[in-house]
């Protein structure tokens, strides 16, 4: 009977891209989006590397301009990220805050000040028994 369970479990596991959505199309297309994205950072980098390393002619003025693409590059892929979700409506990694995220801060907001209460109350009565 677990057998029959944990092929079940495999089969749904598979149908679904991690967070319980059905993979699509368009979550295949963001992975390769995603992977070209790295793929273009680390070769990027390789090449920073490689300059900083290699005798290169003009290195004083290539060299800082690559340098330049490692900070550059990341920062527009994650630009290009929130644009995508902020033009289509969906909340992705380069998201700003969410409604859940506002409700944990208030959540643990209201935990620090209870803990506020209790520490400032345990204080003033322990001062009371000392007197």
């Amino acid at each position: 009977m677990s057998d029959n369970t944990n092929k079940d479990n495999n089969n749904n596991n598979s149908n679904s891209n991690g967070n319980g959505a059905e993979s699509s199309s368009g979550g295949k297309a963001k992975r390769v989006m995603a992977w070209i994205g790295l793929a273009i950072i680390g070769l990027w980098i390789l090449a920073t590397a490689a300059i900083a390393i290699l005798p290169v002619p003009n290195k004083g003025r290539i060299f800082p301009l690559f340098m330049f693409g490692c900070i550059i590059f990341p920062i527009f892929l994650w630009i290009g990220m929130w644009i995508y979700g902020a033009v289509t409506g969906r909340k992705n990694v380069a998201s700003f805050r969410t409604k859940e995220m506002e409700e944990t801060l208030r959540q643990a907001e209201e935990i620090r000040e209870k803990m506020e209460e209790k520490e400032t109350g345990g204080k003033a009565a322990d001062a009371d028994n000392g007197k």
